[in-house]
């Protein structure tokens, strides 16, 4: 892994807030792998192409997703949501390929958002990572598979593309291991920013997203909140 130049401070927070969170340990494959190759499923009423889950990552989401609706339900939110990040692993350390969160509030009085509430049976939205349009694998899908409509491809997806996949005669195979990591996020969890103290999911989303654009700005593909 080659890390970029900067102070070791940097580094040094990225590598302790891996480990309090066992991010390595506790990543599984964010896409579903046939043959070296990515699934590729029809989905929805017109059998789009779309680039599929893993059933590990599908579990992962929606046992947290579980949890959240619960907490809803019962007037007892004390968590602000998930906290998740697409990665790769090498020589059991973490370099970061996109951070983001899916938070438990709507933007209503106090209801549960539809990136949530969707993580019980759903599959269009699913915590941002669903397949429909708008949302992470329905538009790296559109940029990837075949027979999407022009006005759905993006820049920001079609860098996704080109730094995670080689396409060829309707093969996707990753250039890397592409696994997925997600955490519920509350008060109590350990910052990557230890000496600020407890943070809230928002904050603690950009602070992530600062060292890694530091440290690994080569890699992370998050526009919003780098440091640079």
């Amino acid at each position: 892994m080659q890390l970029h130049e900067t102070d070791d401070t940097k580094i040094t927070l990225w590598r302790n807030f891996s480990d309090v969170h066992n991010i390595a340990n506790r990543s599984v494959p964010l896409f579903d792998i046939k043959n070296g190759c990515v699934t590729v499923m029809q989905y929805g009423r017109n059998d789009r192409l779309v680039l599929k889950r893993s059933t590990q990552m599908e579990a992962l989401m929606r046992g947290l997703g579980r949890e959240l609706i619960e907490e809803h339900q019962n007037s007892n939110v004390t968590n602000d949501g998930i906290l998740y990040m697409m990665l790769s692993r090498q020589d059991g350390r973490v370099e970061p390929l996109y951070v983001g969160k899916a938070e438990t509030l709507g933007k209503g009085d106090g209801n549960l958002s539809a990136n949530i509430s969707d993580l019980a049976t759903g599959h269009g939205k699913f915590g941002r990572w669903g397949y429909n349009y708008a949302y992470h694998l329905g538009d790296l899908s559109a940029v990837t598979c075949d027979g999407h409509p022009k006005d759905k491809s993006t820049t920001k997806y079609t860098a996704w593309r080109d730094k995670l996949f080689l396409v060829q005669d309707g093969q996707v195979t990753p250039k890397t291991e592409i696994l997925f990591w997600a955490t519920l996020w509350d008060s109590n969890c350990q910052s990557i920013w230890q000496e600020y103290g407890s943070t809230k999911l928002a904050f603690e989303e950009y602070l992530v997203i600062g060292v890694a654009s530091d440290v690994f700005p080569d890699s992370l593909l998050n526009r919003e909140g780098r440091t640079r």
